[in-house]
C-alpha cells in the first residue's frame, strides 16, 4: 500500500507546493496538495478551499496589525530567535481568532478535518496548516506522529515559526539555503524544478533583450536593478530591456523566453525560481549570492554580482555572444541535474524511510 501525503499550503505560491506533489509522485507516493487560496498568478494546481480573507485588502490589514507588515526585503533575518518565533501583537491574535473560527466553517463543509485521516504523512507548506491555533493538525496528531514542515520563500524570515506547530512537526525541510542558519532542524533541499515544462527559448529581435521578472521590487532589490538597466541601455544602443512584471504565469513564462540575459535578484537571498526558469532555456542568469552559498553550490553557471558589480557583469555578457551562449548551455546542464525532480524526491523518500514512515 503506498503512502499517503497531504500537503496543506496557504496558496501555491511560484508553483512550488505543486511541483512537490508531483516530484513526491514519481517516486511512488501518493502525494496531494490543498491550498487556503488560489494562487495569484495562475500555478496550475488540483483542489483549493478558496477560503475567505486571505489575500488583497484583508491579508494586508492583519499583516499590519499583527507585526508582520514590514516590507519584503532582500536580506538575511538577523534577530536572535533561533529559529524566528511568530508572536503576534494581542489585537492580532484576536483577529486570527476570529478568523479561525471564521474558517473553520467553511473547512469543515469541505469535509475536513475527517479527511485528514485518509493521510499517513501531513505536510505543513509554510508552517502553518489550516487555522493558526493548529487545531485540526493537534487533533491528527494523537493518531499519528507523521507531520512535516517545510519553508520557502520569506515566511520563515519575516513571520517565524508557529511555536505550537514546530514543536510538534518531525521532519523541517527547507528551499532555502539560509533558512538551515535560523532554523536548527532544517534540511535544506533543491528545489523538484520540471524543467522540460518551460517552452523554447525564442529569438524575436536583433536586439540583445535583458530581462527583470520582479514578484516583489523590495524582494528582488529591482530599484537598483532598473538604474544599473538605465545605464545598461545609455550606453548601447543594441539592448532592449524587459521587465516582467504583472502577468501571470504562462505569459510570464512567454516573455521569458525571448529572453538574451535574465538577472535575478540583488541581495543576500540567492537565486529564486525565476533563475530556474531562465538557465531551463539556456538563458544566462545573474544573481548575487553570498560566499557562503557560493561555496556550498561548488562549481555553477550563474554570473555573481552584487549591485556594484551588475553593470560591469552585464556588458561582459552583451559583449560576448560566445559567452552568453557557454553559460546558457551550462545552466541548462545544471539546472536539469541539480534540480532534477526525481532526486529530490528521493532525499524526501530517504529521510521517511529513516523514520520508518514508509
Amino acid at each position: 500500500m503506498k503512502t499517503r501525503i497531504l500537503h496543506i499550503a496557504t496558496e501555491n505560491f511560484a508553483g512550488v507546493p505543486y511541483s512537490l506533489v508531483k516530484a513526491e509522485r514519481l517516486v511512488g507516493m501518493e502525494s496531494d496538495l490543498i491550498t487556503i487560496s488560489k494562487p495569484i498568478r495562475e500555478h496550475p494546481q488540483e483542489e483549493s478551499l478558496n477560503l475567505p480573507f486571505y489575500g488583497g485588502i484583508a491579508n494586508r490589514f492583519l499583516r499590519r496589525i499583527t507585526k508582520s507588515s514590514d516590507k519584503l526585503i532582500n536580506k538575511r533575518f538577523e534577530g536572535e530567535d533561533f529559529p524566528p518565533v511568530w508572536s503576534p501583537r494581542p489585537w492580532g491574535k484576536i483577529l486570527f481568532n476570529i478568523r479561525d473560527r471564521i474558517w473553520e466553517h467553511y473547512i469543515r463543509s469541505k469535509g475536513f478535518p475527517e479527511k485528514l485521516n485518509n493521510y499517513d504523512i501531513i505536510v505543513l507548506d509554510g508552517g502553518v496548516g489550516f487555522l493558526r491555533s493548529g487545531k485540526f493538525i493537534r487533533q491528527w496528531l494523537q493518531k499519528t506522529n507523521r507531520l512535516v514542515t517545510i519553508f520557502y520563500g520569506d515566511d520563515l524570515r519575516r513571520r517565524g515559526v508557529i511555536k505550537e506547530i514546530d514543536d510538534l512537526s518531525q521532519l523541517v525541510f527547507t528551499f532555502e539555503f539560509d533558512h538551515t542558519l535560523i532554523h536548527p532542524r532544517a534540511n535544506f533541499l533543491f528545489f523538484p524544478f520540471f524543467a522540460k515544462e518551460m517552452p523554447q527559448r525564442q529569438r524575436i529581435s536583433s536586439k540583445i533583450r535583458i530581462g527583470h521578472s520582479p514578484t516583489n521590487r523590495n524582494s528582488k532589490g529591482t530599484i537598483e536593478i532598473l538604474k544599473a538597466f538605465e545605464y545598461i541601455s545609455n550606453k548601447y544602443t543594441n539592448v532592449k530591456i524587459v521587465v516582467i512584471e504583472g502577468l501571470n504565469y504562462h505569459e510570464s513564462l512567454q516573455q521569458k523566453s525571448t529572453l538574451d540575459i535574465f538577472v535575478d535578484q540583488v541581495g543576500e537571498l540567492g537565486y529564486g525560481i525565476s533563475s530556474l526558469e531562465a538557465m531551463a532555456m539556456g538563458i544566462p542568469s545573474v544573481v548575487e549570492l553570498m560566499p557562503d552559498f557560493e561555496k556550498f553550490l561548488g562549481d555553477h553557471p550563474f554570473v555573481n554580482a552584487d549591485i556594484s558589480h551588475l553593470a560591469v557583469a552585464l556588458e561582459k555578457l552583451i559583449e560576448s555572444e560566445l559567452l552568453r551562449q557557454e553559460l546558457g548551455d551550462k545552466g541548462r546542464e545544471w539546472v536539469y541535474k541539480v534540480h532534477d525532480p526525481l532526486k529530490s524526491a528521493s532525499e524526501i523518500l530517504a529521510k521517511y524511510e529513516m523514520k520508518g514512515w514508509v
